[in-house]
């Protein structure tokens, strides 16, 4: 009985991480295509601003910036 419920439980638990590992290569897949359709000198100045910001604010600051940036980004949107 028990052997049972722990194979179901396993089951169970196997068949979440798959829908999840699904989603993430999903949004994986749209991010790749999102980043590939900008603009090659538009990537390379964001990357540029981005390191000089790092090097003068420091990585945690912006670490923290970009985190409330993208808790904030849906209101936005609506």
């Amino acid at each position: 009985m028990i052997r049972k419920s722990l194979c179901r439980d396993i089951q169970l638990v196997n068949q979440r991480l798959n829908l999840r590992q699904e989603t993430f290569q999903r949004t994986k897949a749209r991010s790749n295509a999102a980043l590939h359709q900008l603009n090659p000198y538009l990537r390379i100045g964001v990357g540029l601003l981005a390191g000089i910001m790092t090097s003068i604010v420091g990585w945690r600051k912006i670490y923290t910036f970009v985190g409330a940036s993208f808790n904030f980004y849906p209101s936005l949107i609506k």
